[in-house]
């Protein structure tokens, strides 16, 4: 289904994600799907953001990309300022910020920390997060592959045992 090369990559994006999850509590389900819907399974991280975060005041660095946008039901191609970071690990962390502390997800976030349900997180920050009208569905997709439960509870494991 995945070449080696992306799943080594989906390996490391785990172990990042599951890392991040203990420190932040945000699920790391949602991390790795948004990983592999953000960065093309890790083949696309310019300046290691693999989720397309813009930049923002006091980032590491920032880089002007080209990227494509639904804008109005039309896609667009514009230029954005995004963030850069000093490792991979950073940039997960600066997401999970995002989810667990930005204003625009505070409502999701709390369900979330009531309920446990990561498919409703999902589905409450996909129209937030991404222009496309289908990334709920695109990012649960990804969930449901076994390749990538088996890289969350691969990492889970070798949490615990460390």
């Amino acid at each position: 289904m995945r070449s080696e090369l992306e799943l080594a990559r989906l390996s490391i994006a785990a172990q990042s994600a599951v890392a991040c999850e203990e420190t932040t509590g945000v699920p790391a389900e949602l991390t790795v799907a948004q990983w592999a819907v953000e960065s093309g399974w890790g083949a696309h991280e310019p300046g290691n953001n693999c989720f397309g975060i813009k930049a923002y005041s006091g980032c590491y660095g920032v880089q002007s990309l080209q990227t494509s946008e639904s804008i109005g039901g039309i896609v667009k191609t514009v230029n954005c300022e995004f963030a850069t970071f000093p490792t991979l690990a950073a940039c997960f962390q600066r997401h999970a910020k995002l989810i667990c502390e930005g204003t625009p997800y505070r409502k999701a976030w709390q369900a979330y920390e009531t309920s446990r349900n990561i498919t409703a997180l999902i589905k409450d920050i996909a129209p937030i997060y991404a222009t496309a009208p289908n990334y709920a569905a695109t990012l649960l997709g990804v969930l449901s592959m076994p390749p990538v439960t088996a890289a969350i509870a691969t990492a889970r494991r070798s949490l615990i045992a460390a």
